[in-house]
């Protein structure tokens, strides 16, 4: 006689006699199982944009100082997604193209430095209690070239307004 609601199954021996066996996965096959699923989703999940990305850091200063906690995002002349960094109170910025990957896309790109928090295309009417002038960001830009590789590209802004020749 055989049951199959149980965790068990009962087999009968001879006429009287009843044996138990406990039916139940081997230790190593679970183990085996739950090993592959998180070799598999580590895996998966490690895996980088795909992109070509040069490595970018360096640092903001404003008339020679420091310039901490200001946003500075690099954003494609050829499209695409944008990379993104804070500086620390040193000034010092390091961008993340995503949140596993650090760079940002080989080309030439708008960079906008921007108060953490605003928007970098947007201006904005802070200018007073801003640490960054408003020709860093929103309609204004600079520009740099990211190359192969790592990139230390130093931002050194001044409070004075940028001139454009014509």
């Amino acid at each position: 006689m055989t049951s199959h609601s149980f965790p068990f199954t009962i087999h009968r021996i001879g006429t009287s006699e009843m044996y138990f066996k406990q039916q139940r996965s081997s230790s190593w096959q679970v183990r085996s199982t739950l090993l592959l699923s998180a070799l598999v989703l580590a895996v998966g999940c490690s895996r980088g944009s795909g992109e070509n990305l040069g490595f970018v850091s360096g640092t903001v200063t404003l008339d020679g100082q420091p310039l901490s906690q200001v946003m500075v995002t690099f954003s494609p002349d050829a499209g695409g997604r944008e990379s993104y960094g804070v500086t620390n109170a040193a000034g010092q910025y390091q961008l993340r193209y995503t949140s596993q990957d650090k760079g940002a896309k080989l080309g030439q790109h708008q960079v906008r430095i921007s108060p953490v928090g605003v928007e970098p295309r947007e201006p904005i009417a802070v200018e007073a209690t801003s640490p960054v002038p408003t020709q860093y960001y929103g309609e204004d830009f600079l520009l740099y070239e990211v190359n192969p590789g790592a990139n230390e590209i130093d931002l050194q802004l001044t409070k004075a307004p940028l001139t454009t020749s014509s």
